[in-house]
């Protein structure tokens, strides 16, 4: 098995932003925690590589005039890759801005099936016999994204922008479209993904505003009311003590983060560092 971590070098987007979201995640072993049967290899789709550390391969953009909003670009990861199809390689695309935090590995690092495969499901996937049995019976490919547990008045609920995980060339088909590229390669996936969205655990993700106090208290508020209520039966880290802490807990002398949250997504637009909170505990 091997693992293939990929980040999409957008214009704008500098070689020191992808490689300090590279070092977070050395940062967690995330290369060592299983190397004898999991191999994991660092990706950048980009333009230009330089500046790039040598640890991270290079995957050319090629370059499409057709393509207006260049986040199009991410379908060409889903075919002609043979970097990335090895069988039952699992291939993970991910934001520079999301955050790992403590224990993120084991989320990361997880087996994902191919598609047409029921056996190596990650525990607690929730797929009765017969939607295994259709699973099997169509050939169908999965899909890993983070499943959303709070309201932010916002119905996209189809995080792809922030994880997305497949397996090999599994999702080769959607390579192929006819689609107007100025509007949401995201919506695209959405729309045109027949298989099977395997949810990530719940509050595994979560946002955190950058700057903005009040957002990231309404998000306590919200884990209080949607998360908590499902423990202890879906409280999964190994620290039962830590069960009872905050989403976020400011101002506190040992907590910051409450240990069923694996990955912070930084939401807005202000710099990351111009937030001490995100600079003390996620950066």
């Amino acid at each position: 098995m091997a693992t293939n971590i990929i980040m999409h070098q957008k214009d704008g987007v500098s070689s020191e932003t992808i490689n300090e979201s590279f070092v977070r995640l050395l940062k967690y072993r995330i290369k060592t925690i299983q190397e004898d049967h999991n191999k994991v290899r660092f990706f950048c789709l980009t333009k230009d590589a330089t500046g790039l550390l040598p640890e991270i391969i290079q995957i050319p953009i090629r370059e499409d005039e057709n393509v207006v909003n260049e986040d199009w670009y991410v379908l060409q990861l889903l075919d002609n890759q043979p970097q990335l199809a090895v069988d039952h390689c699992k291939n993970i695309l991910w934001n520079p801005k999301l955050m790992p935090l403590d224990l993120c590995q084991t989320a990361m690092l997880c087996s994902m099936p191919g598609k047409g495969e029921t056996t190596g499901l990650p525990e607690g996937h929730g797929l009765d016999v017969e939607t295994r049995q259709q699973i099997e019976d169509n050939v169908l490919p999965f899909l890993e994204i983070p499943t959303k547990w709070w309201d932010d008045g916002d119905d996209n609920n189809f995080l792809a922008h922030w994880y997305m995980a497949w397996c090999a060339e599994d999702l080769r088909s959607l390579q192929n479209h006819s689609e107007d590229t100025s509007g949401s390669v995201w919506k695209y996936l959405e729309d045109n993904f027949k298989g099977v969205v395997l949810p990530t655990k719940i509050a595994q993700m979560s946002p955190y505003y950058l700057n903005d106090k009040d957002k990231n208290l309404d998000l306590n508020v919200q884990y209080e009311e949607k998360v908590r209520p499902y423990f202890p039966s879906e409280y999964y880290p190994p620290q039962v003590e830590e069960m009872d802490a905050e989403l976020f807990s400011y101002d506190h002398e040992w907590r910051d983060v409450t240990p069923q949250v694996r990955f912070v997504f930084l939401e807005g637009d202000d710099e990351p560092k111009t937030d001490m909170y995100a600079r003390l505990w996620f950066l």
